[in-house]
Formats: C-alpha cells, structure tokens, sequence
C-alpha cells in the first residue's frame, strides 16, 4: 500500500477549507457561540466557581498539573477545563504554563474591584435553568421558569426570600451590577441640587452609598421588601452611614412612596414590569414629589428603533422567563412618554458607555 496514495486531492476540499478560515471563520463562530452556549457558559461558570482565575491573579502562570493540584482536579478534567477556556479566549497558554488573558483577569479575579465574578453565579443558580422554560413563556405570556423555585408568589424576588442563600447570590450580583455602573449615575447626575431622594428596590443600598459617599448633603432612603431592607441597613451601618441613610420596607405597588423628598431614583428597576405597571410608577413618583422635585431613571436602554442594542435584546428574555413575566429592556421614547403622562413638565434624556443612559423627569 503506498501511503502518497491514500488521501486523494480534492479541489473542492481545498476550496472550502480555504472558505472556513477566511471569508466564514467569524459566522461560524458565531453559530457554535450560538448552539454550544451551554457549554461555553458552563466552562465560564466552573472556572469562576473553582476561582480559578483569582489563584492564577495570586500565583501567576501556572502549569495544568500545578492548576490540578491547587485545584483538586485530576488530570483529565483539568485538561478538559483548560482547553475549553483557551478556546473561549480566557486562559492562553505559553509552552507548559496558563495564564489569564487581561479581560479575564479584571472580570473574574475576586481580587479586581471590577469582577463580575457573582454575576457569573448568579446566571448559574439561578436564571440558567429557568431560562431552559422561554420557548414556554413565549407561548404562555407569562414567567414559566419560576416553576424552578418553591413558593406561590409571582415574582423571583418574592420567592427568593424563602430562600436565604440564593437571594445572597442574587443581592451579590446585583452589587456588582451597580458597582460596575452606579459611578455612571454619579457622574452624569448633580447630586449636589438634591437634599433628600430615594431608590425604589434600591437592594443593598449600594447606590444610595455611593451617592452619599460623593455629597455629604444627600440624605437617602432604600425603598424595599423587608428581607432586602435588612441586608441594606447592615450595609449602611457598615458604611457609618446611618445617619444620612436608611430603608423603608413596603411595596412599590401597594405602598405610597415616603413624602418630602426631592428625588426618587428607579435605578435597573423599571425594566422589571410591564409599561402599565411602569406607569403607575411613575404616576405615584410624581404624587410624592414637590414641585420641582425630579424622577431619575437610570437602565440600559432599547434602542428608539427597537434594533438592539445586544443588551436589550439578551436581558429581556429574563425578565419574561423568571423575574416577573411582564418585564423587558424599554426603549427611550416610552419612558420619556410615560413621565409626561405621569406630569413630568420637562423630561431631560444623556446617552452613557455600556448602553447605559438617564432620563430625568423635572415635576
């Protein structure tokens, strides 16, 4: 048998070859990111939950037996772990030794004050499986994946207050939400012309933290379930805040907002409900106001032209799945819209980074 003879030239191989790793090398990427995302996601999740990327920040290169051993991890699975995140761009390897890349390393590093790390963990306990339910949400119009947590109430953070480690898991995440994006609210705001304002689901008092920090004049309130508020009264007093800051308990829909304030922040907050819920928000925002006073939106925002931008289009499907069912990502337009309904006589908009941006209704 003659080896030169056993593969045959084919022109129409050379030809698509050729193809593969030019012209369509990116949308075929783009096709395996889009049908292996599990896998993709996963291999992320397990890095960041073994925190991996916080012992290569601490110890440098390190090589697939030194991972294994810090690690736990026999050979095999260590190989597996390692390929999959030098694939995905996040490890890259230099003869024998593993090192993060320098994105990985400032968003997954638990020593970064940047990381995203329990965003990451949030995704895994609790929007991963539930959003295996959005073919089902689509056709019921309603949060099917909530079916993945105990309880009878018809929001995820309701159901989470059953459930003392997931909800920290889920307050963590939305603290490094706001620390990697509340600094954009201060410097685009003057919260120096505000004397007293509060943060509907305010959460942790992160926000309200940061604020006060920045203006030694601000008083400020978390409005918030009593579970979140008792989280973010131990945060303002760990801060030595507790004499500008404080948290209200009660129901943004059952409860009026506190009264004599001159601001009240809906910060990642209005994009839970649906526009008729946003609305009566709105309205009741603008009862608690003197005139003068203003109402604060601070969110990712939709484009006008409902065509993206890709964080609208990602985010949305949870707030459909899981969190209440009635929710997306809003577009410009309807939240100016539903501030001059609300009786909002000037309505200011400032486009931010990150497809952030603010609205600001003036009473």
């Amino acid at each position: 048998m003659k080896e030169q003879g056993l593969f045959r030239r084919s022109w129409g191989l050379a030809w698509q070859r050729l193809l593969e790793r030019t012209v369509l090398r990116r949308p075929l990427a783009h096709m395996y990111h889009l049908i292996s995302g599990h896998i993709y996601f996963q291999t992320l999740s397990a890095a960041v939950q073994l925190d991996l990327f916080t012992l290569l920040g601490r110890r440098g290169p390190l090589t697939r037996a030194q991972i294994g051993e810090a690690l736990q991890l026999a050979e095999q699975p260590a190989r597996i772990l390692l390929l999959g995140l030098v694939t995905c761009e996040l490890l890259r390897r230099r003869g024998a030794a593993y090192a993060a890349t320098p994105l990985a390393d400032e968003l997954f590093n638990r020593d970064r004050p940047r990381n995203v790390a329990d965003v990451v963990l949030w995704q895994h306990f609790i929007n991963y499986r539930a959003l295996g339910h959005f073919h089902e949400a689509l056709l019921a119009n309603r949060n099917t994946g909530l079916a993945e947590f105990p309880g009878d109430e018809p929001t995820l953070y309701q159901r989470l207050a059953h459930n003392p480690a997931l909800e920290k898991i889920f307050q963590d995440a939305m603290e490094a939400i706001s620390r990697l994006s509340n600094h954009l609210l201060a410097e685009a705001v003057d919260f120096n012309q505000f004397h007293h304002i509060v943060d509907v689901g305010g959460g942790n008092a992160t926000n309200i933290i940061r604020l006060a920090q920045q203006h030694p004049q601000l008083k400020a309130d978390v409005f918030d379930f009593p579970s979140v508020c008792a989280i973010a009264r131990e945060k303002i007093r760990a801060a030595g805040l507790g004499d500008r800051l404080g948290a209200a308990e009660g129901n943004c829909f059952a409860d009026e907002f506190p009264a004599g304030v001159d601001g009240i922040l809906f910060c990642h907050f209005l994009t839970i409900w649906s526009p008729e819920q946003n609305r009566a928000l709105l309205q009741k925002a603008c009862r608690a106001l003197a005139p003068g006073g203003a109402v604060i939106i601070f969110n990712q925002m939709q484009h006008d032209a409902e065509d993206g931008p890709l964080s609208a289009a990602m985010g949305s499907p949870y707030f459909l799945t899981l969190a209440t069912g009635v929710g997306m990502l809003y577009t410009w337009n309807e939240y100016e819209a539903w501030l001059r309904a609300a009786g909002c006589t000037r309505v200011l908009r400032k486009a931010l980074v990150r497809d952030h941006g603010v609205i600001i209704g003036i009473k």
